[in-house]
């Protein structure tokens, strides 16, 4: 049982906590560092060990596995990042880290180490950009090690695999025109919805999230301020564990409504006024959802299934809905919008992002360019 005043507590999720003073400021200022473990006992001594002086926390690093440290950097970051983010980060480590490093002692981490399980994750074709992901999650998990003082980085490089860019899915002028055509002719909330994104460029999470009260007839605009999303939950494991009622009862994924991906993604964004004119003969109470026309929402995984049978219908290539995302950059950026302008309404923090990654250019476009050349 923890005493009044030592700074140990029981957290939500049934883990212990201790906070303990990790240094000092020049001016004073406390910077505090946090330990977690499953037992009241068992945090009371890893903080007492790490507070006993410098020499106390370098002799808890010495024999410090991988897996502590995965551990105590999930709890640290558990409630500074947003839901969905979290889990992404939990199955990255659960899945892929813990089981490659997770017994190694923190002092024989090295360079090759690290390689080899690059390489080893290539060899099982994952992706170059994915297993970039891994390593820069590792980074970080090690980056807090070294600001705890349990280790070093001076002696340890890591190599990101080359990324090879991918030609982007897309659909051409025509196959949109023909998209549209069926969109518009097949009038309902949810055609309306993906017209939405193909005028406005927004992420199929966002379009999910999107009710009736967040539409500014007045001024012709829509204000984004929330994502719907289906992510692992975290806490499942922990939640079955003994008897439970069917109310009780915990799922392994869970669909969520929180904040956009970034604070540049809460944003404004002008809607045609054709499109005003057919989203006001479906208007509904402020809190009904767009897309499904009553207060249960739609989760992105539904929409993409039925966009792909709406471009079976009209007898297009199988893309992702993000590519309508794609295609609306682009054609702005043929038409001549301003990139700032264009940036901020994709939701980006810098116009970079939108030309890198968002723009591109036609083979017509390019050609276009070239004709009016005149030396």
């Amino acid at each position: 049982m923890s005493k009044h005043g030592e700074n140990i507590r029981k957290r939500k999720d049934g883990r212990w906590e201790a906070r303990y003073e990790r240094k000092r400021l020049k001016d004073g200022k406390i910077c505090y560092g946090y330990v977690y473990g499953e037992t009241y006992q068992e945090v009371k001594e890893k903080r007492d060990l790490l507070t006993h002086d410098t020499r106390g926390r370098a002799a808890a690093a010495k024999n410090m596995i991988m897996y502590e440290l995965f551990e105590e950097w999930l709890g640290v970051t558990r409630y500074t990042v947003k839901e969905s983010t979290f889990a992404l980060y939990e199955t990255i480590i659960r899945k892929h880290l813990s089981p490659e490093f997770g017994a190694y002692k923190l002092r024989h981490l090295s360079t090759e180490v690290i390689q080899g399980f690059s390489v080893t994750k290539m060899k099982e074709k994952f992706s170059p950009r994915t297993v970039r992901c891994m390593l820069i999650l590792l980074k970080n998990v090690l980056g807090y090690g070294e600001q705890m003082g349990y280790l070093s980085l001076r002696d340890i490089q890591i190599r990101y695999p080359k990324i090879a860019e991918q030609p982007l899915h897309i659909l051409t002028d025509r196959q949109l025109q023909l998209l549209v055509s069926y969109l518009e002719d097949h009038n309902s909330q949810f055609t309306l919805g993906l017209l939405l994104c193909v005028y406005s460029g927004i992420r199929v999470g966002e379009l999910c999230g999107l009710q009736w009260g967040d539409l500014d007839f007045e001024h012709g605009v829509m204000n984004i301020t929330k994502t719907v999303s289906r992510i692992k939950n975290i806490d499942y494991e922990r939640a079955t564990v003994g008897r439970q009622s069917k109310k009780e009862k915990q799922t392994k994924t869970m669909v969520v409504m929180t904040a956009p991906k970034s604070p540049s993604s809460v944003r404004d964004i002008p809607i045609p006024d054709f499109l005003m004119e057919k989203l006001l003969r479906f208007k509904g109470d402020e809190d009904v959802f767009l897309l499904t026309g009553n207060r249960s929402g739609m989760e992105p995984r539904c929409v993409q299934r039925r966009f792909q049978s709406i471009l079976k219908s009209c007898g297009l290539p199988d893309i992702n809905i993000h590519s309508l995302r794609h295609a609306f950059a682009s054609r702005c950026t043929e038409m001549g919008f301003d990139c700032k302008a264009l940036s901020e309404i994709l939701g980006h923090s810098s116009v970079k992002i939108t030309m890198d990654i968002y723009v591109h250019s036609s083979m017509q476009q390019k050609k276009n360019y070239i004709n009016q050349l005149n030396y």
